[in-house]
């Protein structure tokens, strides 16, 4: 009887043996071993080639020394990743047509000018009215430039674009064939090839302004249609003014016209953060390197004339250059009060123009003298 007894508690026990194990608890997972390896982010090797329209000739300097510099330096620093095919000569768009034309995707990026729309720029339009110290081309650049980091309203401006940078003619002269212009007298009926926002300043010079596309005015100084033409003294061996100009009137406070290089916003927003930042960093060197570049050239021009062609430079007196401002302050009145009218602070817009344009001329006016 006893050996049953002990039979079946020691069944008993192995039956519950298993049960009791059940309830203990589980040992702990073994934990991760350490590393100081960050996780790998997956690497983009997407390319672009992008569709790049321009109005200018490849020849011109502001595209082969230029654009084409930029664009390089942008394929550097983006490991080939960024191309572009270039469309120069309104082959892709016209020049009124590049602004729009980007913003609406039908090219990836281009440059030309405000001013070639009329009306969608209006605050933009104070850069190009006359009465500036405007000293030379980087300082008109650089002006523009500060201006678009610091005024919302030029931001709005451009808000349907990706802007990468702005840069600037700098002055124009009046250069004649025939008659010399030393004072403001002199001006008076001359046919003077003109364009945009420097037209109401000829008119109230009593100059009577010509407008014509800047390769037939050649032609028209040769055949006596012109008497002259407001432009960039760099036109004299560009477009081989000099063999039919004899006089070059220094007038710097007439002239400016602005240029702009333009992204599509799509376009722009396919880039990762990396090439973005090679496009902003080259992009505002390169707003210095065009304004140099102009100046250079404008120089370069001048010099050419005098010493291949004989022209001859005319230096205002300071007396005869405040009649000359005197004569165009209305032209700037009429601008303000345009503006004002359309709801824009005309008046605050031009005395920040005059604060940063004398800013960069104490910066950069030296430059190329």
């Amino acid at each position: 009887m006893k050996i049953k007894v002990l039979v079946f508690l020691l069944v008993l026990a192995l039956v519950a043996l298993p049960l009791l194990g059940g309830c203990a608890k589980a040992p702990a997972p073994a934990a991760p071993t350490p590393t100081d390896q960050p996780k790998e982010e997956p690497k983009d090797d997407r390319t672009w080639n992008l569709q790049f329209a321009t109005f200018w000739p490849a020849t011109d300097f502001q595209v082969a020394e230029g654009h084409m510099g930029w664009a390089k330096e942008i394929e550097k620093r983006t490991n080939g990743r960024v191309t572009f095919t270039f469309h120069p000569a309104n082959a892709l768009l016209g020049a009124n047509e590049i602004f729009t034309g980007v913003a609406d995707g039908a090219a990836d990026l281009g440059t030309t000018c405000p001013a070639y729309t009329p009306g969608l720029f209006p605050v933009t339009e104070a850069f190009e009215l006359p009465g500036y110290k405007n000293d030379n081309a980087l300082v008109a650049s650089m002006t523009m430039w500060e201006a678009y980091k610091t005024m919302d309203l030029l931001q709005k401006e451009y808000k349907d674009v990706k802007v990468l940078m702005f840069w600037a003619t700098g002055p124009g002269d009046v250069m004649t064939n025939k008659p010399p212009v030393r004072k403001l007298e002199d001006l008076k009926g001359l046919q003077i090839r003109t364009v945009g926002g420097t037209v109401p300043s000829m008119k109230a010079l009593e100059a009577t302004p010509v407008s014509m596309p800047m390769s037939d005015a050649y032609l028209a100084l040769d055949s006596g249609l012109l008497a002259g033409i407001l432009a960039p003294t760099d036109t004299l061996k560009g477009f081989k003014l000099a063999e039919v100009i004899n006089y070059v009137t220094k007038t710097p406070f007439l002239y400016n016209i602005v240029f702009m290089k333009v992204m599509n916003w799509d376009t722009w927003n396919s880039f990762p953060a990396d090439i973005q930042k090679a496009f902003t960093d080259v992009s505002e060197e390169y707003v210095e390197k065009y304004g140099k570049l102009r100046t250079d050239h404008t120089e370069g021009g001048l010099q050419y004339g005098i010493k291949e062609h004989k022209v001859e430079v005319i230096t205002l007196s300071a007396e005869e250059q405040a009649r000359w401002l005197k004569q165009i302050e209305p032209v700037v009145d009429a601008w303000i009060e345009k503006t004002n009218k359309a709801g824009l602070p005309g008046n605050d817009v031009v005395k920040k123009v005059k604060e940063i344009d004398a800013k960069m001329s104490q910066k950069y006016g030296s430059y190329g003298k």
